[in-house]
């Protein structure tokens, strides 16, 4: 079983890519920050013996069109509004801030469940953004390196990683472009990272705006990992209280990248919740 690719158009004509694998109900992966399709592939191969799984590029990546410097929540849900018209999927997951769009979906396009994985609901802020305007500024230097260890360390994306000292921060992303030197141009964290600007914005823009989802009614799975940062806890607590229809599962010792990474237990899981009768 091998993947094929295809594009669409969105509303605007910006070219939204996707990949395509396996047999049954439409599926869509909604990926997350600073990540590409490729990611999400051990995953989708896990599902494809009961689902016909979409893969889409958000904008900036892979297959798709550049973000462009309107990129935003609006934005990013119609493009996945127009995977899904061009599919046919009903079934959907977002991991991080693809749980985010996906929620956002929902609000204009009727599917019949969605499960997702820590999507960063801020609440008052808990979500750390003070370290923004530094990787911005670093970014626009061209310091790539560097930018990502104010992420990291900002995000707290790695256990322990924002008591770690600067030089072993660096070591550490040294070996993250080291192990992903075989990857193909573009697929790479270091490619990826100034997409991360955008979806921290998403976030930002819903800080203590997530009651938009309360109505809501479909059946959602809200996933998270004990070794995640705590404000992902927090946020999906916060998001199960005000959604009609709510599931949520606690994976033990999986982080923030589980989906990624176990992914035996995370399709198990989505398994279980998309073949029970809604």
């Amino acid at each position: 079983m091998s993947f094929t690719t295809h594009t669409i158009n969105s509303i605007d004509g910006a070219k939204i890519g996707y990949r395509q694998i396996g047999h049954g109900p439409g599926l869509i992966i909604c990926h997350g920050a600073g990540r590409i399709s490729q990611n999400y592939e051990k995953l989708a191969l896990a599902l494809a013996a009961n689902y016909t799984v979409y893969i889409p590029d958000r904008r900036g990546r892979g297959l798709s069109d550049e973000e462009g410097l309107n990129y935003n929540l609006q934005l990013a849900a119609t493009d996945l509004n127009a995977v899904i018209k061009a599919t046919g999927a009903e079934l959907l997951f977002g991991h991080s801030a693809g749980g985010l769009i996906a929620l956002q979906v929902q609000l204009t396009h009727s599917l019949i469940k969605i499960a997702l994985y820590e999507p960063p609901v801020s609440i008052n802020q808990s979500i750390p953004l003070n370290w923004l305007q530094d990787f911005e500024t670093a970014l626009h230097k061209g310091k790539r390196k560097e930018a990502m260890a104010i992420s990291l360390k900002g995000l707290k994306a790695i256990e322990g990683i924002d008591t770690m000292p600067a030089w072993v921060v660096k070591v550490l992303i040294n070996l993250i472009a080291l192990l992903e030197l075989k990857k193909e141009p573009g697929t790479r964290m270091l490619d990826l990272l100034p997409t991360l600007t955008a979806d921290i914005k998403i976030a930002k823009q819903l800080d203590s705006n997530y009651h938009v989802f309360s109505d809501i009614s479909i059946p959602v799975l809200l996933m998270h990992g004990t070794k995640s940062p705590a404000y992902f806890h927090y946020g999906i607590n916060e998001l199960a209280k005000i959604l009609q229809t709510t599931e949520t599962k606690v994976f033990e010792g999986f982080d923030h990248y589980s989906p990624e990474q176990k992914v035996a237990e995370i399709s198990n899981e989505l398994n279980r919740f998309f073949s029970t009768e809604a």
